[in-house]
């Protein structure tokens, strides 16, 4: 089955430049595009995509004010930011709201197909540079083990998973198994009392492991 997907860019030549990439792909359909956030929300109303992929600093509403009313709406649809922007409170802000990919437009066209893979099978992407600022903001010194009696491996997947890293990144990263990772997460998240990954990531910034913003 076809992956429906929404494009809004309020520069047109990118948007064409994306929708070419996206349907050379035998299995994803471009269905609606959009230059500016009010369209681009009535647009996923309307047509119900299976992945919305939307400029953070368009015209009329923010992509992630965008994310924010899509997920209210139609929750299953999964969205992604686009930025030209590499700035921590960006990144985080997208986390909080749900969203579940954020990547830089000059790597667009090298990340986007396999960002429109993951989130359509409802996990996450997230830029590996974006990955490497948001690992910059962590609190280093200071451990949560003892707070929240986590293991060691248990608050390694913790911190990644706050970086927007899915299970099978953050197995690659510690040298473990996928389902060792999926076990750990939901130990982390049974341990911290939250339901969803936007939660947690509200926690890190509320406990300090992600800097504020």
């Amino acid at each position: 089955m076809s992956i429906k997907i929404l494009l809004a860019d309020d520069h047109h030549m990118f948007r064409e430049g994306m929708r070419a990439l996206l349907e050379r792909e035998h299995d994803m359909t471009v269905v609606a595009e959009a230059e500016d956030g009010l369209s681009a929300l009535e647009l996923a109303s309307e047509t119900l995509p299976d992945v919305a992929v939307l400029d953070l600093s368009m015209p009329g509403l923010k992509g992630t004010e965008v994310a924010s009313r899509i997920m209210e709406r139609a929750p299953h649809v999964e969205t992604i930011i686009l930025t030209m922007h590499n700035d921590r409170q960006y990144v985080v802000e997208a986390l909080k709201l749900g969203v579940k990919s954020f990547i830089l437009k000059e790597w667009a066209f090298h990340e986007l197909v396999t960002a429109v893979r993951c989130v359509a099978g409802h996990s996450s992407y997230l830029s590996h540079r974006l990955s490497d600022i948001i690992i910059s903001g962590f609190t280093d010194e200071r451990s949560i083990s003892k707070g929240y009696n986590l293991t060691q491996r248990e608050e390694q997947t913790y911190r990644l998973l706050v970086t927007g890293k899915n299970c099978k990144e953050i197995a690659y990263e510690l040298n473990l198994c996928i389902k060792t990772v999926e076990t750990y997460r939901l130990k982390v998240m049974k341990k911290l009392k939250v339901t969803n990954i936007a939660q947690l990531v509200n926690h890190a910034v509320q406990d300090g492991i992600v800097a504020r913003t």
